[in-house]
């Protein structure tokens, strides 16, 4: 027992050390992935945003509007735009016509 000891304060510089560099390595790679994850949050939002304002537009053709429609209700979006879309999807089953 008195060898390990003697082992472990011999070495216990380095151990501290290891055990530093790993925390920091760490604490990094999770600070890396946190802000990953929150620009990708953004980017969703923004892509959001983007399709509901092609879906309100009625100065753009029904064709394009139900295709970017068909990708807003992909992803699983719940909301009045979603009761638009069926509108526009269904309404005009041609989407060739203006409204």
């Amino acid at each position: 027992m008195e060898k390990f000891m003697n082992n472990l304060k011999k070495y216990w510089g380095w151990v501290t050390f290891v055990v530093s560099v790993l925390t920091i390595l760490i604490g990094g790679f999770t600070a890396v992935l946190r802000g990953l994850d929150n620009q990708n949050e953004e980017m969703a939002r923004a892509i959001q945003m983007s399709e509901k304002a092609i879906i309100w537009n009625k100065e753009i053709p029904k064709i394009e509007r139900a295709s970017v429609c068909d990708d807003y209700l992909a992803r699983g979006y719940n909301s009045y735009t979603k009761k638009l879309c069926e509108n526009v999807i269904l309404v005009d089953e041609s989407l060739g016509g203006d409204e």
